[in-house]
């Protein structure tokens, strides 16, 4: 059972974000004996660093300490174990490798921000607003992209690659509860879905 937890206020309210991407990689070969290119996600993952419970705000105790402290409010956390100070005043923040967090007026938004695979042969798409990330929501984003391993360097064949890319805004908190050996299991239900992929060939 995990001990008490210690209560961290922050200096000032503080957003809070997830994003829990998932990829997959094929072959050429692979790619095109799928039978279906509809791949099954993992649904469920466990936490450990942070999480919303009955409005209360907990993050692994050690969390904090562990990600640099940048003069910012809004604070990411990454897959199911890391984390990281993010600015959205003065500019925009990537997500890798194919999205974008801003703030426009008072909401944060999803932009799709395509400048990585682009280097590597891929169709390079336009970059455009997607949606806004409001509290209390959250939104899944599939995309693929399709890149050759020669202009990377490291091979000869073609890649095919496939995101699942959740986000959710968990709200806004004024403190936190820090928690030795937090765990939780967490299921993706995301209110929205958003699909971006293209045909590859």
């Amino acid at each position: 059972m995990p001990s008490s937890p210690l209560i961290y206020p922050f200096k000032r309210p503080i957003t809070v974000l997830r994003y829990v991407p998932q990829a997959i990689v094929w072959h050429k070969a692979e790619y095109r004996g799928l039978a279906t290119h509809l791949p099954e996600w993992d649904k469920s993952a466990t936490l450990q660093n942070g999480f919303v419970r009955d409005g209360r705000l907990l993050l692994r105790q050690d969390l904090l300490s562990t990600v640099e402290q940048l003069p910012t409010n809004t604070l990411l956390l990454r897959g199911t174990r890391g984390a990281a100070w993010i600015e959205l005043f003065q500019r925009s923040h990537d997500l890798p490798f194919f999205l974008q967090l801003k703030k426009l007026e008072d909401a944060i938004w999803v932009a799709c921000k395509d400048d990585y695979y682009p280097h590597f042969g891929s169709k390079k798409r336009d970059v455009f607003d997607i949606l806004p990330l409001l509290p209390g929501k959250s939104a899944a984003i599939h995309i693929n992209a399709r890149y050759w391993h020669t202009m990377m360097g490291v091979g000869t064949d073609t890649h095919y690659v496939e995101n699942y890319l959740y986000l959710e805004h968990l709200g806004q908190f004024e403190q936190a509860e820090l928690v030795e050996g937090l765990t939780e299991d967490f299921h993706f239900q995301p209110q929205k879905e958003v699909d971006l992929r293209q045909m590859l060939y």
